[in-house]
């Protein structure tokens, strides 16, 4: 009999592998002293040998175990099996890493083409759009859980990579993001295209998932690639600056971003109060964010206020620049009662400045909306399924995506080919052809209704997706920290010379919160 020790010194293995060995079972002690020492017997040396040389063919444990006591012609075929399986395994393997390796060579050459500016063959195309989808996709999974919506949404969105310059002006954007984020530079909202965008928000492009808002994204697939990035005002002129470099090197769309003096403005409040307030935690709906639209107290809140002093301000006729619009505003909140979050976003839609100044028109359009959440509002000549959808906008029509809507229910058309009649109808560019097209399903009240409305609609995108979230951190502050607010306005613009309510634009090709 040997003890542990013994057999460990001959077996050239430790101690602790040999109690190891007998957890698993693989071997066993005859017996155990007086001393409770184990104690071996002369089989357990020849037992060890052959554990370890099936260890050196990198068998486990529990397949050692599996066949270790067969032997002769059965061990043959037990170890037959076991090489035969791992064989087969490793080929499965190798093809796997060889049609791998197929497709990053296909990617790498689709991306050196695609770069270089080559003509790319049309299977190259479908790589290079699919490459780019799958990161849109993976990096989604990292913000929500995919659902068969969101998919669905995401192809819809192909329009945004069917040409090689629409995916370099995708690449360019991605760019900038990462510029940003290297230089720890604060962006602000995505207006533009992007808020409409379920790729551009999977890749870092703000905080706004448009599939919660009923967005159509076909509604910016025949706009310009133009996109405004609003960035802090302290650090935003070294991110201005590399924008107009990588916008230079685009074939299609403009990168363009525009210092944010609200940003720069929150961030100080937030430190004197010494907390950075999470206002995705307080209800769209509490009273701290809507009391004070229900008193007509704009003063100092993103969007509603345009300083007459404003940038934005001089840009608009007088109305504007002598103060009339506040007043204007605040007595059309002062007609009515702000029931929600949602409500108060389609009041700003729709009393807009240059609705104001370039559309005397909208007046009826205006005057109609208090009423309509009064009294209701429906539509003799739509379908009650349309009636329904309307809803939310208390029975009127305010977006072009509400028109798309009801060219889809008459028609069935693809979402494409309804926003490009959404267009004509827009522009007074809708042609006889097809104003017959779409008479085939629908009748002439509707067509009337289409070519009256359209002209004076709102795109939704900007109104859901752009401002919102500052709207918000405005009315907050206000309401929990008004005096503090107001004196880091004040402070701010004694230290920039500009108004706290300024945003970017271009105006005769320039804009001074690029300087």
């Amino acid at each position: 009999m040997y003890s542990i020790s013994e057999v460990a010194k001959l077996s050239k293995v430790t101690a602790r592998t040999l109690r190891h060995y007998e957890e698993k079972e693989l071997i066993t002690s005859s017996r155990r002293g007086q001393n409770g020492y184990r104690y071996y017997s002369a089989e357990v040396l020849s037992r060890v040998s052959e554990i370890k040389k099936y260890k050196r063919m990198e068998f486990s444990l529990e397949e050692i175990k599996s066949f270790i006591d067969f032997n002769g012609k059965d061990l043959e075929n037990v170890l037959t099996h076991k090489f035969e399986s791992k064989l087969s395994s490793i080929d499965n393997e190798i093809k796997r890493l060889e049609m791998s390796k197929c497709e990053v060579q296909d990617q790498l050459l689709a991306t050196n083409n695609f770069f270089k500016g080559n003509v790319l063959a049309k299977d190259q195309r479908r790589v290079l759009m699919e490459t780019i989808k799958s990161e849109v996709l993976e990096q989604l999974k990292k913000k929500k859980n995919v659902n068969h919506h969101d998919l669905e949404y995401l192809k819809r969105e192909d329009y945004l990579f069917d040409t090689p310059d629409k995916r370099k002006f995708i690449e360019g954007v991605k760019t900038c993001l990462q510029f940003a984020k290297e230089n720890n530079i604060k962006l602000g909202p995505a207006r533009g295209a992007a808020p409409a965008s379920l790729s551009l928000y999977a890749l870092g492009w703000g905080d706004f998932d448009p599939t919660t808002s009923n967005l159509v994204p076909e509604r910016l697939s025949i706009t310009n690639f133009n996109i405004h990035i609003d960035v802090e005002f302290k650090n935003g002129k070294k991110f201005i600056d590399f924008c107009k470099g990588v916008s230079m090197n685009l074939p299609i769309g403009r990168i363009e971003a525009f210092k944010l003096p609200i940003l720069d403005i929150i961030e100080n409040v937030h430190e004197r109060i010494g907390e950075i307030i999470d206002y995705d935690k307080i209800d769209n709906n509490d009273p701290v964010v809507l009391d004070h639209f229900r008193k007509g107290d704009i003063e100092k809140i993103l969007s509603f206020d345009i300083p007459r002093d404003t940038l934005v301000a001089k840009h608009y006729d007088e109305f504007i620049r002598e103060g009339k619009y506040l007043d204007a505003f605040q007595e059309y909140l002062n007609s009515q009662e702000i029931n929600s979050f949602t409500d108060l976003l389609n009041i700003e839609a729709i009393f807009r400045p240059d609705n104001l100044e370039t559309k005397p028109f909208m007046r009826e359009f205006i005057d109609r909306y208090p009423i309509a959440k009064r009294e209701g509002h429906q539509y003799s000549c739509l379908t009650s399924s349309l009636n329904e959808y309307l809803k939310p906008n208390y029975g009127v029509i305010i977006y072009q995506e509400d028109i798309i809507q009801i060219i889809r229910e008459y028609t069935n058309w693809e979402y494409q080919k309804c926003n490009e009649f959404r267009k004509a109808f827009s522009f007074a560019t809708i042609t006889e052809e097809e104003k017959n097209e779409f008479l085939q399903f629908s009748n002439k009240a509707v067509l009337d209704l289409l070519i009256k409305e359209s002209p004076v609609v709102f795109c939704k995108a900007h109104s859901v997706g752009a401002w919102p979230k500052l709207i918000k951190a405005t009315a907050v502050l206000k309401s929990l920290h008004r005096e503090i607010y107001y004196e880091e306005i004040d402070r701010w613009e004694d230290e920039n010379g500009y108004s706290w309510g300024d945003f970017g634009f271009i105006s005769g090709g320039v804009s001074l919160l690029q300087q």
